[in-house]
């Protein structure tokens, strides 16, 4: 009589017994867009080194990220606010192109190409 062969491993061991494979499956505990955000880690490190890339800068210190991510917080929101003045003040609870160009050129940044 041949020697009994011992399973290697448990799919093996499965597939001798005759049941049926079980895996993982899909994971489904996930969700997948979070409630709680943090908000300061929606511009990454690596989105200011290729701004900084493409206006010419080499080496980046790393006070430097934190410092840029408040900078552009606060011009975001100012061109924000500004825009929303220019909507309400002609009547719209929609914010267009429009006044986002208006309120770039108010704070110095002209946008060309938005004309009509």
């Amino acid at each position: 009589m041949p020697p009994k062969m011992t399973p290697k491993s448990n799919t093996m061991k499965y597939r001798q017994n005759n049941q049926k494979l079980k895996g993982q499956g899909r994971n489904i505990d996930y969700k997948k867009f979070p409630q709680h955000t943090n908000k300061s880690r929606l511009i990454s490190n690596g989105d200011i080194r290729r701004l900084a890339r493409r206006g010419g800068v080499k080496r980046i210190s790393s006070d430097v990220y934190e410092l840029s991510k408040l900078y552009m917080k606060l011009y975001i929101s100012n061109i924000l606010r500004d825009s929303m003045i220019y909507a309400n003040y002609s009547g719209r609870a929609t914010i267009l192109a429009d006044d986002i160009c208006r309120a770039a050129k108010r704070a110095g940044q002209t946008a060309i190409g938005f004309t009509r």
